[in-house]
């Protein structure tokens, strides 16, 4: 940090403009919850200053918890995608996951992070055939 900088240390949101999916190899963790508002508010706003329309936002109402490496992540499923979860995956499974990082907001020094998942393929089990 330069000494004497100012930092704006007011609420702010960022979009990403890259609209490319990421491939992400990720443990399911079999857990879901509602999906966080920010994370909400931010694929609304996502949407409607990329594609001139908020209603994906009604595509997601959940978020699932995956794992890379060590770090625990909380992600919004498309909820068409989501519905395939419990048919595909188990508890543990590994899994490539179809993400996209859509922005971030930021308040009070921490940046909560907006992915959205989009496509998923799960990967066989070690052990198992």
């Amino acid at each position: 940090m330069i000494r004497g900088a100012l930092i704006d240390k007011s609420p702010s949101q960022h979009f990403m403009g890259d609209q490319r999916a990421t491939l992400a190899k990720v443990i399911y963790k079999g857990d879901s919850r509602p999906i966080d508002p920010i994370r909400h508010r931010l694929i609304a706003e996502w949407g409607m200053s990329h594609m001139r329309d908020s209603s994906i936002a009604a595509d997601f109402h959940r978020e699932y918890l995956f794992q890379e490496g060590e770090k625990l992540l909380w992600l919004p499923v498309q909820d068409t995608v989501a519905t395939f979860f419990p048919k595909e995956l188990r508890r543990g499974q590994p899994v490539s996951l179809y993400v996209m990082l859509i922005g971030g907001y930021y308040a009070d020094g921490v940046i909560t992070w907006a992915f959205i998942v989009n496509e998923f393929k799960g990967e066989p089990v070690a052990g198992s055939s």
